[in-house]
This record gives structure tokens, sequence and C-alpha cells, in this order.
């Protein structure tokens, strides 16, 4: 998608800041450096500017901001598929989202007052809270909502809203699982992607719920799945807050698209962990339940596998084997397996063993 409209005027204020009178053809100013988190935008619209509105911001907005002090993310991933490094004074078009990451930030859509970066596709919001080891957020300056040619407010839930989808669906989703953030989940899943795929198997890579981010769907894609998708592709910049009939209608669409591609299986990775309000609700939710043929778990220590074993056979999973970076310890796969009957798989490598045991448990009918 490229962006090729005549540049908009954009001037400076003396203070250094960006006075932005009547900004059209917002897209292809030099200046206007425009997010991952925005790629669905059409290239061929007329966008504006509304300018410094007292509105509420709402999740899914679209939005102009100046970098104002740049700390955490010192770079963003932009269009087309780029990866730009940031500057005070940067102009940038991103989204308003929620964001929950135990490893990271807690953040809400709260205002346009007090705003930050919040993933390097360009999600914004407010940080609540951070991670003592995760540096303070870069900061940025409110200039306007970005528009339609009617001058109505952009956003992105609301373009991609479309009517129900039949609850009837592939009955052969396999979920990967983890224990917290940063537990081993998309590596697990881009190796067990490839790994069937070696042994004929026809896949369908996604991502339910998580925050945008550029690299889940590059790391899919690499693995050469037949369908990659994922929340971001639906609207949502995260899933977090999300009502619950949101996240069952975005599976039931998202499975129903895999659908097409008519994978011999669905790999679908869940965000964050068992404890968190989305992950929680619809590994306990029975219309997620019938649909699912198994689950692999993601966990970084034996203690942390043995609790999400627990809760997993409490909410009525199967599951198949536990992966992850516990795996990268012997001596933790061996305190796993002296505690639990649980298959133990290595997503170290090649991850051969883990898809065959996915193949074998899942009943996968590969060519």
């Amino acid at each position: 998608m490229a962006y090729t409209m005549a540049a908009p005027a954009i001037s400076r204020a003396p203070d250094g800041r960006s006075a932005c009178a009547e900004i059209a053809n917002l897209v292809s100013s030099p200046e206007v450096k425009w997010t991952w988190s925005c790629r669905t935008l059409k290239a061929d619209r007329r966008y504006r500017l509304l300018g410094h509105e007292s509105a509420t911001p709402r999740v899914g907005d679209v939005a102009l901001v100046e970098v104002v002090e740049v700390g955490q993310h010192t770079r963003l991933s932009t269009r087309p598929d780029a990866k730009q490094r940031l500057y005070p004074g940067d102009l940038l078009v991103g989204v308003f989202g929620n964001r929950y990451a135990t490893d990271a930030y807690e953040a809400e859509v709260r205002t346009t007052d007090e705003l930050h970066i919040l993933t390097d596709a360009g999600m914004i919001g407010t940080v609540l809270s951070r991670h003592r080891e995760v540096r303070p957020p870069t900061t940025l300056r409110f200039m306007g909502f970005v528009a339609d040619e009617a001058d109505q407010r952009l956003n992105l839930k609301a373009l991609h809203r479309q009517g129900s989808v039949a609850e009837a669906g592939p009955t052969n989703v396999l979920l990967i699982v983890g224990t917290a953030m940063n537990s081993g989940k998309t590596t697990v899943a881009a190796k067990l992607v490839k790994a069937l795929l070696w042994r004929g198997a026809r896949v369908a890579a996604c991502k339910l719920t998580g925050s945008v981010c550029q690299k889940d769907q590059t790391e899919m894609l690499a693995a050469g799945a037949h369908d990659v998708r994922d929340f971001s592709d639906y609207g949502f910049p995260s899933t977090y807050l999300a009502e619950p009939e949101e996240l069952l209608e975005l599976f039931q669409r998202m499975t129903a698209d895999a659908a097409r591609v008519r994978p011999d299986i669905v790999v679908m990775e869940l965000a964050d962990g068992l404890l968190q309000r989305e992950t929680k609700l619809l590994l306990e939710h029975e219309a997620i339940r019938r649909r699912v043929a198994g689950v692999v778990l993601a966990a970084p220590c034996a203690a942390s596998a043995l609790f999400a074993l627990a809760q997993l056979a409490s909410q009525g999973h199967r599951v198949v084997a536990v992966s992850g970076r516990v795996t990268t310890s012997p001596l933790a796969m061996r305190e796993c397996a002296t505690h639990s009957h649980a298959c133990i798989k290595s997503s170290v490598g090649p991850g051969d063993e883990l898809a065959e045991a996915v193949l074998r448990d899942c009943r996968v009918s590969a060519s």
C-alpha cells in the first residue's frame, strides 16, 4: 500500500510545536510517519485533521501526535513495512488502544492530555504502570483526530465492524496458551507451524488477543502458514478490556476466515497468561471449548507449568504438550515430568517432536 498524494501544509510554531492548519491529503506528507497499526486504512482517501478537539478518545480512534520526548520506544514499525527511528518533533499517525503487559506497560485510553507510545506498531494511550526494568514511555502531544473527507473521525473498530458470524465453524483449533507474557508462545507457534507444514499439513495461523505488533504476524508469515491474521486485521488495536461479546464474535469471524484455505489445523495464539482477563474469559467459554482440538502450554518454569495444567484441566481443556521457555532447561523439564503426567516437548530447534505430538493427539490428517 503506497501513499502518493500531494503533501499537506504543516508549519512549525515558534515554540517548536506543529501548527496543523487544514491538513488535507494527510497521508502523503514527508513529515508524517504512518505507523503499522494503521495499515488497514485505504491509501486513496483524502484524510483530514479535525484539530484540537476536546472530545474524549475511544479505542480505535486514529490520531496525529507529535513526539515530545523519546523514552522506551526509540523506533516504530511504519508503513510500508519499515522500521524508523524516532526524534523529538516527529509527527506520527497512531491508534488509541488499551494495553495489558505485565513485563511492560499497563495502559488505557483515557485522555488526549497525557499520551504515550504503547507498542512499536503505533498504539497510543495513557500509561498507568510499568515494569521496573522498562524505561518510561515515549511521550506525545495530541495534534488532532484523523478524519475522512466528510470530517468524520476515523475509528478502526467501526470501519471493520460487520454483521455477526454463525457460531458453527472449524473444530480443529489448536490453542497456544502461556502462563504469562514472554513464556515462549509465539516461538512455539512459529516452530509448530513450520514443522507441521514440513509434514504436509495445511496450516492457518492466527493471534486472537494481544496488543498490535508487527512482529507477531511476521513470525507466522516467515514460517509459511497458508493463512496469517490477527485481531488488528479486524480493527482492534488491542483486545484488552474488550467486551465478552466482541471477543466471541472476533473468534468466530477469525476462524471462519481462516477456514477459507481449508486448513488441517488452525494454530491460534492467545496473548499474555492464564490469569489475564480476556484469556481467562475465552478459555472458560463453552463456545470456545467446543471448537478447540487441544492446547499447547508455554511456560517459563516447572512450577508455573504445573499451576497452568491444573487451571486448564479445571476449564475442560486437554493439554497436548507443555513447551516454551521451560524446555530450554533439561533440569526444568525433569522437574515438570516428576510432578505431572504432561507430555513435554521442546520448542528448541525445529520443533519436530512437538509437531508429532500435535499430529497424533489432535488427529490431524496431513497429506
